[in-house]
């Protein structure tokens, strides 16, 4: 798939659902400048296209770009028909019986921070496509977002448990589905905590089974109030996390992030199915010399 260039910030663009990165997003962010070296930072970029078969994920093992883990009787897959109907390019699937089932996926390596000293004047995009069913009481729980993601081997209760725990080994912002929310979800972080801090909670509305939508986050070291934004369908949402925030956290300040995504089956739901169409992660950092 191919990637935009778009020149649009904040709520210059509509509400969209489309298969390109959002604008409100992507419109100052130097992609290319970094990508070629022309500026210090990190580009990553993921629409699943060559998306490996899946060896067996019951322990935490090297899949593709990533590291994964999914329990017994989950899988990860590429798909191309979702709800019976034919999707081009690839799509990544993670599919979840209705017990307790989970399945992780996510960089083996973290590659960007989103605060401390060497981060002062850092800036963090990131944005990922996804849909998921059945939206039902008893349902899908997901985090998707940036993680201390080496803290964690991947495992039944690592990084999600039941019950909408969080595993306290690592760090984690971004956003989050409990299990028993329906057509809504949070934008949260844990400073290696096993609960969420809820930023904005239900501020994502709307979700509906096998219907598209877009999330993502930029942070900026710069500004002191709006210091990570979060975005729905490239239309900014209304709580933010400030500057002070973040520096007065322990882990989540100071520490390398990378992606992860996780989910969970309810205990007593029904099958899950999760689906990702891409995922798009950058960032800029000044250059420094070893401590």
């Amino acid at each position: 798939m191919s990637v935009q260039t778009v020149r649009y910030k904040g709520n210059l663009a509509s509400a969209n659902t489309e298969r390109f990165p959002s604008q409100a997003i992507w419109g100052d962010c130097p992609w290319e400048k970094i990508r070629d070296g022309e500026i210090i930072g990190t580009t990553f970029w993921d629409d699943f296209d060559d998306l490996p078969l899946a060896p067996t994920l019951t322990t935490q093992i090297a899949y593709g770009r990533y590291k994964a883990f999914a329990t017994t009787g989950a899988t990860i897959s590429g798909v191309s028909v979702i709800n019976a109907v034919e999707q081009s390019g690839g799509i990544l699937a993670f599919a979840m019986s209705a017990d307790n089932d989970g399945i992780s996926l996510a960089n083996a390596y973290p590659s960007v921070r989103i605060s401390g000293a060497v981060a002062s004047s850092s800036r963090v995009w990131l944005e990922a496509r996804c849909c998921f069913s059945p939206v039902t009481t008893n349902g899908l729980g997901w985090i998707l977002g940036l993680a201390e993601v080496e803290q964690w081997t991947l495992a039944t209760t690592v990084p999600l448990n039941a019950g909408d725990a969080i595993n306290n080994s690592a760090s984690f912002i971004g956003f989050r589905k409990p299990e028993d929310d329906t057509t809504t979800a949070d934008t949260v972080y844990s400073d290696r905590a096993t609960s969420f801090t809820n930023v904005g909670d239900a501020e994502l509305t709307g979700l509906a089974a096998y219907t598209w939508f877009k999330i993502g986050l930029v942070y900026d070291a710069t500004d002191a109030t709006n210091c990570v934004r979060f975005f729905l369908n490239n239309i900014e949402l209304t709580t933010k996390v400030s500057r002070s925030t973040i520096t007065g956290l322990t882990n989540l300040d100071v520490n390398n992030l990378g992606l992860i995504l996780a989910a969970i089956a309810d205990s007593s739901g029904t099958t899950a199915v999760f689906y990702m169409d891409w995922w798009k992660l950058a960032s800029t950092y000044p250059l420094v010399s070893p401590a």
